[in-house]
């Protein structure tokens, strides 16, 4: 009688192993998921957003600029904090009168940095 008793807890406790086992990976491909996820849209506003600016002082339409807008939103929604933030200061640097802002070209190289860093390929560190 002992036998069957334990051939039938290593049955009960190899199928509950089994379950948690199963769990367990289940929740971790979910994770993996949403990071990739993530990582994807923050790459996609990130470079749309450097394109769009890029697009902007060089063909200087309204098109253009309304893009870099479309972008800035996206990077809002999907952004860390610090790339919000050199976001804003870029809109803050804006030319104008055809004059480029002095500080333009060191928050276009903080906010690449800060982009970097958020998407892990931060290489220099």
């Amino acid at each position: 009688m002992d036998y069957i008793q334990l051939i039938s807890a290593a049955g009960i406790g190899g199928i509950i192993g089994s379950l948690l086992t199963t769990l367990v990976q289940a929740w971790l491909s979910n994770k993996q998921h949403l990071a990739d996820r993530n990582f994807q849209e923050k790459k996609e506003a990130y470079i749309g957003y450097l394109d769009a600016l890029y697009k902007s002082e060089i063909q200087k339409t309204y098109e253009a600029a309304t893009n870099v807008g479309y972008w800035q939103n996206r990077c809002e929604l999907v952004g860390w904090t610090t790339v919000i933030k050199f976001v804003h200061a870029m809109e803050e640097t804006n030319p104008t009168n055809g004059q480029a802002h002095p500080k333009r070209p060191q928050v276009l190289h903080e906010l690449k940095q800060a982009m970097r860093k958020d998407l892990g390929v931060d290489i220099d560190n």
